[in-house]
């Protein structure tokens, strides 16, 4: 009960303060309610080390020594509430390109939101027949108060690395602090459809400057596109006690 007095009580406090710096139109991995607006280009790198914290130790500087998952994306505003986003990441070559549209944003007397999302991706590795999948998402957001969104994402997939049609639902959460931090986070349960499926979960502590944000990000889960995280089947699998550490970069295009 002491700890729920003090969130409650911080929560008081700040909630008067400068919390003015918008969401990107991802979050970590999930899609957001945001787009980039009107003639606005975002760009994005995400970057995602392969080994745990725990296999690294400080001989390998907890993982920092190890490869990475690498992602470069842009995306481009079509006009208010729409844009078209292109994302390739270096694991399985995969490439997904996506158009988002925002059905219902967030207004005075309405405090949640719909927006929808479509796209595909092609994964074609070294080794690998190429393979394409096509989602179909929706983004089911709420402000319950102004520090604070809550979101969830469900989602359709063709074709993810083991399974034929598969369905799963985000859920992501953020907590605007003051001076631009926020603390964000996302939760995939397992999917059913997948053996010895296990929960992947995501933290990010973000700083806002400007037109940029930058997010240090911890979790067990290397999936960074659509197709990687609905199934629960990222080759590889990981486990729920896992720890890698990574990072978004994000600049906006006039800002």
């Amino acid at each position: 009960m002491r700890w729920v007095f003090a969130f409650l009580l911080l929560s008081r406090l700040v909630v008067a303060q400068d919390l003015g710096h918008p969401l990107d139109s991802r979050l970590l991995n999930l899609p957001t309610l945001a787009t980039v607006g009107p003639s606005t280009l975002e760009v994005i790198f995400t970057h995602r080390f392969t080994q745990t914290v725990q296999d690294g130790g400080g001989e390998e500087l907890f993982g920092l020594d190890s490869a990475a998952d690498i992602g470069i994306g842009v995306a481009l505003g079509l006009g208010s509430g729409a844009q078209v986003e292109l994302y390739r990441s270096s694991f399985l070559k995969e490439v997904e390109l996506a158009g988002k549209l925002v059905l219902l944003p967030f207004r005075e007397g309405r405090p949640w939101g719909l927006a929808v999302r479509a796209g595909g991706d092609y994964r074609g590795g070294f080794g690998l027949n190429p393979r394409w999948s096509g989602f179909a998402q929706a983004v089911i957001a709420l402000r319950p108060h102004p520090q604070w969104e809550l979101a969830l994402v469900p989602t359709f997939v063709t074709d993810t690395p083991t399974l034929r049609r598969a369905g799963n639902v985000g859920f992501a959460w953020v907590w605007h602090l003051p001076r631009r931090f926020r603390v964000e986070g996302e939760l995939i349960p397992p999917n059913p459809q997948t053996e010895g499926a296990k929960l992947a979960w995501t933290l990010g502590l973000t700083k806002g400057v400007g037109g940029h944000s930058f997010t240090f990000y911890v979790g067990n889960s290397r999936a960074t596109t659509t197709d990687l995280w609905v199934g629960s089947d990222f080759p590889g699998r990981s486990r729920v006690k896992d720890l890698r550490l990574g990072f978004n970069l994000v600049r906006r295009f006039p800002e």
